[in-house]
């Protein structure tokens, strides 16, 4: 349900996820065609979907079994993010971002974008192992922003394809973000055994460059499913998976707007809480958004409580707001015209951030 204006797209409707009472819905991707072209096996770009609207959540409940990601709680990496002030509407082209974690899924990005959005976005990716064409070679680089690529699926994946993409990946990164939404047939598709045996290649392309690496980025899923439950997922693909390295665990929430109480973002707190007690990793939250959202007012109500936890939480090292622009997730795009922070898009550049080495992590 993320149609960006220049691309066809796959709509993928998700249903509500039941666990206690009810459950928010969670939304799945599809995937979009970068503009970039992109000559590898990684796959097209892909965003992430709006699930229906949610009414009540207990969040995906807390099933504890510890279980996947046995090994060690990997360093954050990341680092934790800023206290930021005040961002501001207008980029000035040359500030540096003052945290670490906050960073955007969006593969569109021109050099105004990047101006407005870098005094507090210190990195992005965008589905693919390269770049955005408008931001080429180098240009977020000057701005202090960081890009990471992504493995986005299965396809073609084999040791000479692993090879060709970790040559096209740039200079400068850092982490590999794993396959996109594995468990959902319009995304990467790819059951959690043959993930596990995939996987081996993603590995290669990280450890040839050195690289950190994300696990695949899960979701919850309503037809047309790998697996339903990104948690069973999850647990599936490392049982099938001992021994292969995993940094990191990747992870897409889409939830109802209104929250419980006061907080506008519980339930998307509750699935990350889920998330803690399920495994032992840090976790990168690659997309998000208030999936029912009637107003940008409403939207930025959640996006503000969401980063407050967000940046406050030690197990998330780095979370991506859904999206720069996209048609299919209402009131959730941060640009307006070019270069153009919405509503929106100045509460996530203005959100304090904690400043890059000022640790949450206890």
């Amino acid at each position: 349900m993320h149609n960006f204006p220049q691309l066809s797209v796959r709509w993928v409707f998700i249903a509500a996820i039941a666990s206690f009472a009810s459950v928010p819905a969670c939304s799945g991707s599809d995937d979009e065609t970068q503009a970039s072209s992109v000559s590898s096996g990684a796959g097209a770009g892909s965003s992430s979907g709006a699930g229906a609207g949610s009414s009540s959540g207990a969040g995906a409940g807390n099933s504890s079994s510890s279980g996947a990601g046995a090994g060690s709680s990997s360093g954050t990496g990341a680092g934790s993010s800023s206290s930021s002030g005040e961002g501001s509407s207008s980029g000035s082209g040359g500030s540096q971002p003052t945290g670490c974690k906050r960073g955007l899924a969006y593969g569109y990005h021109s050099k105004a974008d990047m101006d407005v959005l870098s005094p507090a976005v210190s990195w992005w990716y965008n589905w693919t192992h390269v770049p955005d064409e408008g931001v080429r070679p180098d240009y977020y680089k000057t701005l202090g922003v960081e890009y990471v690529p992504m493995v986005w699926g299965g396809g073609n994946l084999d040791s000479a394809a692993a090879g060709r993409i970790a040559s096209e990946i740039p200079e400068g990164a850092k982490f590999l973000l794993g396959f996109n939404e594995p468990n959902f047939g319009a995304q990467a598709d790819l059951s959690a055994a043959e993930a596990a045996a995939l996987w081996p290649h993603v590995e290669a392309v990280a450890d040839a460059r050195g690289l950190e690496l994300v696990s695949p980025a899960v979701n919850f899923c309503g037809g047309d499913c790998q697996e339903t439950d990104p948690f069973k997922y999850l647990d599936d693909f490392f049982a099938a998976c001992s021994g292969c390295r995993v940094d990191y665990i990747g992870i897409h929430i889409y939830t109802g707007c209104k929250g419980e109480g006061d907080n506008q973002a519980q339930w998307l707190i509750n699935h990350i809480e889920t998330y803690k007690s399920r495994f032992d990793k840090p976790l990168w939250l690659t997309e998000f958004a208030c999936d029912s959202a009637g107003s940008l007012g409403e939207q930025k109500e959640f996006l503000v409580d969401a980063l407050e936890y967000l940046e406050n939480e030690p197990r998330i090292a780095r979370y991506a707001w859904f999206s720069g622009r996209a048609d299919n997730v209402r009131n959730a795009s941060l640009l307006g015209d070019d270069g153009e922070l919405n509503e929106l898009g100045q509460a996530y550049v203005s959100a304090p951030q904690h400043p890059c080495g000022d640790s949450t992590e206890r």
